[in-house]
């Protein structure tokens, strides 16, 4: 058993900033305008991470939990009407990847990614990939301020699972160095993909076990996964 934990935004779809847009209004409405720079970098930054600072930049204080909550919450109600009006797009050829991954019993695709829950849904949703991922197999940025801590929740839960399989092989997939880190922190073989802000002499100074500019067609990639 092979199983694939896929980024989200750089690596599987592009939003066109829709949830800068989103989170930028719910900051707005939240904050009452209150100043906020939006000057922060979120690549491979957690929800639960970016709202935190994004709290701590405008009030000057610690966030509470509860502040931090209903920031993100605020934000994915209002991210499926950005993603409605931007220009995104699933990135080439993750569709037919991800279809032919799904009529293939010995692969299973799950998430690991810095959006909430909601959030990635949201995402998934307005492309039709929701489908081909087990959500409640999947980790998310609900809670964890670092991409480590959600990369471990995705590994308790893949032990969970698939305990009986001692022949599983876990991949970490993503377009940034977070996205390496976190899955060489749970033992994990990575794939960087320089669809997302970084270039692929960039994610290679990270040491991927794999290193592409983009993806490769389905039967390549099924190759690369299955060998010795």
């Amino acid at each position: 058993m092979k199983i694939i934990l896929w980024d989200i935004d750089g690596t599987l779809i592009r939003t066109d900033k829709a949830e800068q847009y989103a989170y930028n209004q719910a900051i707005a409405e939240l904050f009452n305008n209150r100043p906020y720079s939006g000057q922060m970098c979120t690549n491979g930054m957690t929800d639960y991470h970016f709202a935190s600072e994004v709290i701590s930049e405008i009030t000057g204080a610690n966030p509470q939990e509860e502040e931090i909550v209903t920031l993100i919450r605020h934000y994915e109600e209002l991210l499926p009407a950005h993603l409605a009006a931007r220009q995104g797009y699933s990135i080439p050829p993750v569709l037919e990847i991800l279809t032919v991954l799904n009529d293939n019993p010995n692969f299973v695709s799950l998430l690991l990614t810095g959006n909430s829950a909601a959030a990635a849904r949201a995402k998934l949703d307005s492309h039709n990939l929701t489908k081909f991922f087990d959500f409640t197999t999947s980790a998310f940025g609900d809670s964890c301020h670092d991409r480590v801590g959600v990369a471990a929740q995705a590994l308790a839960l893949i032990q969970a699972k698939f305990s009986a399989d001692a022949a599983t092989e876990v991949f970490v997939l993503g377009d940034t160095p977070n996205d390496i880190r976190c899955g060489k922190s749970i033992g994990a073989q990575t794939i960087a993909v320089a669809t997302g802000s970084y270039s692929l002499e960039e994610l290679k100074t990270h040491s991927p076990w794999w290193a592409v500019e983009r993806l490769p067609a389905p039967d390549e990639f099924i190759a690369k996964l299955s060998a010795d």
